[in-house]
Order: structure tokens, then C-alpha cells, then sequence
């Protein structure tokens, strides 16, 4: 199911209703929902706040196939911008040693099983990849 978004910080609400409608309803399980509008909200944030020259809309895709939940991003109209090749952020220094930005991109990095971005046609296309968690099996050769 795809669905064109305003490139506006107000569409928020109309997309995790939109990621809610097509997530939730198809698994018990709220954790991939979860984290997949914690991503959708950092990478939707991204697009709206550094590619203002874009299209006046943003398009999101979700695709549940399997055990896996894919969310794609296609921001169209601007230059390219990997994320998947953005410096790694070094946590561990103090914050004052630290350069400003790229925590966003670290958090989702962090929080999704895949990331990927392609570049075709002066469209950026970043897809999310979450998959379900499998439920624990008990050993029954334990006790």
C-alpha cells in the first residue's frame, strides 16, 4: 500500500494513522509497529527539513510479507543524500566532543534490521526493513 504525504511536519498524525492502519491491523505484535513509526518519524522529519526544493509530497509504501514489515520513503525533486553512508555517530566520546547531528540516523540505524537507499530519476528512496520477532520455542528436552 503506498500513500502520498504533505512534505510538511503537520502530516505526522495523517501518516502514523496511515502506518497504524496498514501495521497493526495485520500483527498482534505492536514492537515492529513501534519502531517502525519511530523510524518513518525521523526519516519523514529529514526529508521535510533538509530537501525543502523537493516535491510538494512525500510517498510512503508499506509491504508486509512474511515475517518481514517494509516501509519505503521516495522524496523526489532533490539531490541525493545516502544516509546508509553517513559517518557512524561515536556515543562514547563526551557530548561536548561530539559534532552536532546524525544521532537521528544512529537511533534508526539501531532500531531497524535493514536500511537501504537508491537514487533513480531525481527520486531518493529509503526502505525500512523490521522483522517480527519469532516466538520463543520452548526446548522440550529441558526439564
Amino acid at each position: 500500500m503506498q500513500q502520498s504525504f504533505r512534505r510538511d511536519i503537520r502530516s505526522l498524525d495523517e501518516i502514523f494513522e496511515f502506518l497504524d492502519r496498514q501495521i497493526t491491523s495485520r500483527s498482534a505484535d505492536e514492537a515492529p509497529a513501534y519502531v517502525l513509526r519511530l523510524a518513518v518519524e525521523e526519516l519523514f522529519t529529514n526529508m521535510v527539513k533538509y530537501n525543502r526544493g523537493g516535491d510538494p509530497e512525500i510517498g510512503i509504501g508499506v509491504e508486509i510479507n512474511g515475517r518481514a514489515f517494509t516501509v519505503t520513503l521516495t522524496d523526489c525533486g532533490g539531490e541525493p543524500f545516502d544516509m546508509t553512508r553517513a559517518k557512524e555517530v561515536d556515543t562514547l566520546r563526551p557530548l561536548e566532543e561530539r559534532p552536532i547531528g546524525g544521532l537521528g540516523i544512529h537511533l534508526v540505524r539501531q532500531m531497524v534490521d535493514e536500511l537501504r537507499y537508491s537514487y533513480s530519476g531525481r527520486c531518493g528512496t529509503i526502505t525500512v526493513v523490521k522483522y517480527r520477532e519469532l516466538p520463543h520455542v520452548r526446548d522440550h528436552r529441558q526439564g
